[in-house]
């Protein structure tokens, strides 16, 4: 299966966590591409059927840099997005109750309001209880691609 994946970092982890799950499905046999930064054009969402989200929040719950032109393009342009399906893995810190997760569930909302199909539960990830995020994303994925 082709995957399509989008990776929002500011500080490194959800990059990690991106590597070794792009790892781990390549094992299995699936296609990966991995987005890293840039817009629309570049990405052109629209034309992908399965996408992977890995996503930090940064600030008060906002979408990382590296993926923030992407997010307001698809906010502004609103393409039809009812031939994708993904999934999501958010990495967060619950010390920021108030903010936590922010980035991931705009992404989340934002899919679905574009019609993208989210196959399973997103995958929510905590720093403050979770050392090895990227072995938990890694072991998550291998249950997501089994839901196709």
């Amino acid at each position: 299966m082709k995957i399509f994946m989008i990776v929002g970092s500011e500080s490194g982890n959800a990059e990690m966590v991106g590597d070794v799950v792009k790892d781990t499905l390549d094992a299995l046999g699936h296609e990966t591409a991995l987005f890293k930064e840039g817009g629309l054009g570049d990405a052109d969402l629209a034309a992908q059927s399965v996408v992977l989200l890995i996503t930090s929040s940064t600030g008060i719950g906002d979408i990382p840099q590296n993926i923030e032109p992407l997010f307001d393009e698809l906010r502004d342009q609103r393409p039809d997005l009812s031939r994708v399906r993904y999934g999501l893995v958010g990495l967060g810190d619950r010390n920021y109750k108030d903010s936590f997760l922010g980035g991931p569930k705009k992404w989340d909302a934002l899919l679905t309001e574009l019609g993208a199909k989210r196959v399973g539960e997103r995958l929510e990830l905590d720093a403050t209880d979770n050392p090895c995020p990227d072995q938990d994303a890694a072991e998550w994925v291998r249950g997501w691609v089994a839901q196709f």
